[in-house]
């Protein structure tokens, strides 16, 4: 007996003295479950063995708890709760993330790089572990501490009262609503590390967010939420144009931007009552060619694509306002997306895009659709498993994409499509754009082309480090010129000189886009079974020109 007890006492000394492990993808925001993760944020990190027993601590935050520690990069960091599975912490603030990466053809700009953990517990010190860390990579907190679905939110109405945001207590378009989130970055005036603020501490930046798929006005504050360790507060005011539902998407928006959570909002307050369910269609025909690196042949592609998105009130995306030439936007068109997708080096992990399905909302399925080509030639599209339904996107082969009429038929559970898509003409561009061509920014940019039909436009953009112009032309124009903006008066008038520019920053690494799509008026809109509203029908040619070079 007194052999079994000493046995069992080895066999609990063994179990105690296990060395803690940190899971390969277990360093994640607090609030979303989502990489990577931003100094000063609130940080989880799942594992096994990581304490030998379960607390939690309130600020000013220690930075040893329960005889648990973790260093990130060598640095202390403050703790707020440790068990054997979990620990919670606020990352480091004085981490430095070295790594530009950009998105082309966006204002947005963002830093990743990577840092490691160590966890020492009563049973020994983890492996280090090596996961990403960005500026900034915002998430909001949650009712249900999942990171999706209802917002941990406030209401504030116009007389300064304060309540929870809920289903049975919605805010009313007009109100501010606060939401409170982690990793929107480093306040102008950040405190100390596992100390909270005591006062408001604003962003550098206020983050741009979507509500029902839309901006919002800028939030009237952005920044450390009071008296909360790692806690970030963002206030803004609903629109009187926001619909009534329990569950109105809002996340943040930008190249890192949140999951979408939701609050909400019924005109009046009190108990939200949802709007009826609308969807539409989008279907889409197109071809790629981008030249390769140096003089090699150009890369040729075409993909058929196609999503039915249904949802509360839902409508189609605006067409974009077309501006002809030589009248030019500083900025980028609606939905132009990332061209070339994000610049950067580092692999991102399983957790790098959250995704969350928010109540109501939906992509249909037309189940595997058939695309027949002028001559015959014939692909299946098979629906793609995505949050929410299904999308779809799908290569075609070689040759089998140019002008002429393609038969689209898909008979799924929600959708019946029967249609045809009219492709129309692609162009030859006469201008030479190859890698090292200079584009003067202070000379008139003249594109020339042949071909093109009539009711199809060419639209151009060109991206130079974080910004962007475009423009349209008609098709069978052949050509389009835009001048650059000059201001300032002729020395010979005693001027300084006229200085003329289209604004945009000097870059060897400039890309130019031309698309060859049809006039927003001709986009066909078609009826089809289980679409509430219209299947829009479009088509493009896309020719990339990259490494071209924006000069004085």
């Amino acid at each position: 007996m007194v052999r079994a007890a000493a046995y069992l006492v080895f066999l609990s000394s063994f179990a105690f003295a296990q060395v803690p492990q940190i899971l390969s993808d277990g360093v994640v925001n607090s609030a979303s479950w989502a990489s990577p993760v931003a100094p000063g944020s609130l940080v989880s990190i799942f594992g096994s063995n990581l304490a030998t027993t379960t607390q939690s601590a309130s600020g000013p935050l220690p930075f040893t708890l329960g005889g648990t520690s973790v260093t990130i990069n060598g640095v202390p960091a403050p703790l707020s709760f440790v068990s054997p599975g979990q620990i919670n912490l606020q990352m480091p603030s004085s981490l430095t993330v070295p790594s530009t990466v950009i998105a082309p053809g966006t204002a947005q700009i963002i830093s990743l790089g990577s840092a490691t953990a160590i966890v020492t517990a009563p049973g020994g010190m983890s492996a280090p572990l090596t996961f990403l860390l960005s500026s900034a990579r915002p998430g909001f907190f949650t009712v249900n501490g999942s990171g999706c679905g209802q917002a941990a939110a406030l209401n504030i109405a116009p007389t300064g009262a304060v309540s929870i945001n809920s289903p049975s207590n919605s805010a009313a378009p007009g109100d501010y609503i606060a939401l409170f989130g982690t990793g929107f970055g480093l306040a102008t005036s950040q405190p100390s590390d596992g100390v909270a603020p005591t006062v408001a501490a604003p962003l550098p930046m206020k983050p741009p967010l979507l509500l029902d798929n839309t901006l919002t006005p800028t939030p009237s504050y952005a920044g450390l939420a009071p008296s909360l360790v790692g806690v970030d507060q963002v206030n803004f005011q609903l629109p009187a144009s926001t619909r009534n539902g329990c569950a109105v998407p809002v996340s943040s928006n930008g190249i890192l931007g949140s999951p979408p959570v939701t609050v909400s909002v019924q005109g009046g307050g009190g108990q939200c009552i949802d709007p009826g369910i609308q969807s539409y269609g989008q279907v889409s025909l197109n071809s790629l060619v981008s030249s390769g690196p140096g003089n090699s042949a150009p890369l040729q592609s075409a993909y058929f694509s196609a999503q039915f998105p249904s949802g509360p009130s839902i409508q189609p995306p605006a067409p974009p306002t077309v501006v002809l030439a030589p009248e030019w936007v500083g900025g980028l068109p609606p939905n132009t997306g990332y061209v070339g997708g994000i610049l950067s080096p580092i692999p991102l992990g399983p957790s790098f895009s959250r995704t969350c399905t928010v109540p109501g909302y939906g992509q249909l399925s037309a189940g595997a659709v058939q695309v027949q080509s002028p001559v015959g030639m014939s692909v299946t599209a098979n629906p793609l498993t995505i949050a929410g339904g299904v999308t779809y996107s799908q290569s075609l082969p070689a040759g089998f994409l140019g002008p002429g009429a393609y038969s689209i038929s898909g008979t799924g559970d929600a959708v019946n499509l029967q249609t045809s898509v009219q492709v129309g003409s692609p162009i030859q561009i006469q201008t030479p754009l190859t890698p090292g061509t200079v584009i003067s920014s202070s000379s008139p940019l003249t594109i020339k082309w042949t071909g093109g039909d009539p009711g199809t436009l060419v639209q151009l953009i060109l991206y130079s480090g974080l910004s962007g112009l475009y423009t349209y032309a008609n098709a069978t124009g052949g050509s389009l010129t835009i001048p650059p903006f000059c201001s300032g008066n002729p020395v010979s008038a005693g001027g300084n000189g006229v200085v003329c520019s289209f604004g945009l920053p000097f870059s060897t690494n400039s890309q130019m886009v031309i698309d060859v799509l049809p006039a927003p008026a001709n986009i066909a809109g078609i009826p089809a079974l289980g679409i509430t509203g219209k299947v829009q029908l479009s088509w493009s040619y896309s020719y990339v020109f990259a490494g071209l070079a924006v000069g004085p």
